[in-house]
């Protein structure tokens, strides 16, 4: 397996993703349900990696351990028992997942820690041999297994060492107890797991297993409720959210599902990630548009533009017929914000063919981008491809299409200078009467801000609500605004 134990440095890294709650706390219950007396009341903390998904199961994960009675924490030095909810799919990820870990082995160490639990996706990509190169680790819970998390404590906590097995016919249901760690005013909805895609580069399919659908009704529980408890924007995600409903009998489709949402008044922001781009039909299309809570915006990951190297990547598509997409999108909702990801560097990539992907930036004008240099992962087809590319050729052209990128985006802002946004207020400077918030372009952690200069505004906005502003200037990311 060669896991790397390299220490990194303190890096970025989530924190624990849990609130701290309060009022009376029940006894910690035994995996059987009964009440424990002969252990104390233990406090957990969790450290969330990784994707909006992750943190879905990590939440879940919560909520079981606190309708049980265990005590959730948000600081992990507050903490009995350390929880790491990983995520594996390139080696980057892994590196920080072991970073987490031995940060907690060191804890630990100097009793600071009783016992560390590692969930998630390394567990679920390597196997039990993990547990024997990382010692320090008392249980390991795999994909699947969330739904075992307090007996996993339990065991954790007894002094065991254990690896709990996943099962693919695990799927999240709305009666599952879930302890929401983002700020109250958003969440997300996974509405699938798996992937049926199996791109050559990825190895998301051998960890999270076939696409496996929500049921329609169970989805339509969990909205109304967190629509009722006043949620101000929800975000739809799976691996492909396109690919919903296909695998279900009867089948249905995303569109149907946005359908039902559509019929329940909501006056927050729904909002749809991970879609394919094969996927994005005009059904979709006209769906979203027609659908009065949902945002104009889309993230489509496209990869790259060149037809061959699409291939070589295991994709559809190309650059003529993904610009016949953006056009699509556009016709339908003409102040669409699309957002894609692409890859640079991918075994094979000619210098012809970045320039094709350069070009296809720049007729397509997206809204927001992001780019990585390709990574190998070992066990994926793409590894044994020939025409690696050089790490500093491909890390060039990275730079390369992110400037490019650039000057598109402040064009793209400059659009928006003397127009009138709505814009959900997240935080506020410290010392000045500047508010920060998102606009309907920007996705939660992932894109970028709207700062309102709130000086003479009057009442003061509020975290988690929605203001009306206009927009004064525009930066290559943010904008400026101010009330109306």
């Amino acid at each position: 397996m060669g896991l790397r134990r390299h220490r990194a440095g303190p890096g970025n890294r989530t924190p624990p993703c849990a609130s701290t709650g309060s009022g009376p706390r029940m006894p910690a219950l035994c995996p059987t349900g009964d009440i424990c007396l002969t252990m104390p009341q233990q406090r957990i903390a969790l450290i969330s990696l990784g994707c909006p998904k992750n943190l879905v199961d990590s939440e879940v994960m919560l909520g079981l351990l606190d309708s049980a009675g265990y005590q959730i924490v948000e600081d992990v030095e507050q903490a009995d028992i350390a929880i790491c909810n990983t995520c594996a799919f390139i080696e980057p990820a892994q590196e920080e997942a072991i970073e987490a870990l031995l940060d907690l082995a060191e804890m630990k160490a100097t009793g600071g820690l009783s016992a560390i639990v590692c969930t998630g996706c390394l567990p679920q990509r390597h196997g039990p041999r993990l547990a024997e190169e990382l010692s320090e680790v008392d249980v390991f819970v795999q994909i699947g297994a969330e739904p075992r998390i307090v007996e996993a404590v339990w065991a954790a906590a007894a002094g065991e060492r254990a690896f709990f097995e996943g099962e693919q016919s695990y799927a999240l249901s709305a009666d599952m107890p879930r302890w929401r760690s983002a700020p109250d005013w958003l969440t997300y909805i996974r509405i699938a797991d798996g992937c049926n895609h199996h791109c050559t580069y990825c190895t998301i399919p051998d960890i999270r297993g076939a696409y496996r659908s929500r049921a329609p009704e169970d989805i339509m529980i969990e909205y109304e409720r967190l629509v009722s408890e006043g949620v101000r924007e929800i975000s739809l995600v799976a691996q492909d959210t396109t690919a919903y409903g296909r695998d279900l009998r009867p089948r249905t489709d995303l569109p149907s599902l946005l359908g039902r949402m559509a019929a329940v008044d909501f006056d927050g922001w729904v909002r749809l990630l991970y879609t394919y781009p094969s996927e994005v039909t005009p059904a979709l299309l006209d769906a979203m548009a027609g659908f009065q809570a949902m945002v104009p915006y889309i993230d489509v990951p496209l990869q790259h533009a060149s037809r061959r190297v699409l291939r070589a990547m295991g994709r559809a598509g190309d650059a003529e017929s993904y610009l016949e997409l953006v056009a699509s999108a556009r016709n339908a909702m003409p102040d669409i914000a699309i957002r894609t990801t692409f890859i640079v560097g991918f075994p094979g990539e000619t210098e012809d063919e970045f320039e094709e992907l350069l070009e296809f930036v720049g007729a397509a004008g997206l809204d927001r981008l992001s780019a990585f240099v390709y990574c190998p992962e070992p066990g994926t087809p793409a590894a044994d491809l020939p025409g690696q590319v050089d790490l500093a050729l491909a890390r060039d052209r990275l730079d390369a299409l992110m400037r490019a990128q650039e000057a598109l985006s402040l064009r793209r802002n400059q659009e928006f200078v003397g127009r009138r946004l709505r814009v959900l207020i997240e935080r506020k400077a410290p010392d000045r009467d500047i508010w920060f918030g998102r606009s309907y372009r920007d996705a939660p952690e992932i894109d970028c801000e709207v700062k309102v200069d709130a000086v003479e505004c009057g009442p003061c906005p509020q975290l988690g609500e929605f203001m009306d502003v206009e927009v004064t200037r525009a930066e290559v990311h943010d904008l400026n605004a101010v009330p109306v």
